[in-house]
């Protein structure tokens, strides 16, 4: 693997595990990091909210969202941010990173495909 690429995973997740499958089928080798038993810093998240937006970021369809759904247009990227860090399941995953792409966030089998080496 010449650059690092970097996929943010849960491994409870079945749509990260089948990301992962895509992944290996098209052999695009990946850092793995499971988020959950790695936490996100601060400084993490908002790194990854600055490549790909914070509203993509934020999974807004998760179940724990839900309290703040109606308040979505007018939360702050800071308070997303803690929300976030409090509860990981409001990030979206899975998340790529890699070098000279903008960040896949969710499933996307053609992006992967796309990184294949």
């Amino acid at each position: 693997m010449v650059e690092e690429r970097r996929f943010y995973t849960w491994r409870k997740c079945s749509t990260c595990r089948d990301a992962k499958k895509v992944l290996d089928a098209n052999g695009v080798e990946v850092q793995e990091r499971d988020f959950f038993d790695d936490l996100l810093s601060r400084e993490e998240l908002k790194h990854l909210a600055s490549l790909a937006g914070i509203d993509n970021l934020f999974s807004w369809r998760s179940p724990s969202a839900k309290p703040y759904r109606e308040r979505r247009q007018s939360i702050s990227e800071d308070e997303l941010i803690d929300l976030m860090l409090q509860e990981p399941r409001l990030i979206r995953r899975p998340i790529i990173v890699a070098p000279g792409t903008a960040p896949i966030i969710g499933f996307n089998a053609d992006k992967y495909a796309s990184l294949s080496d």
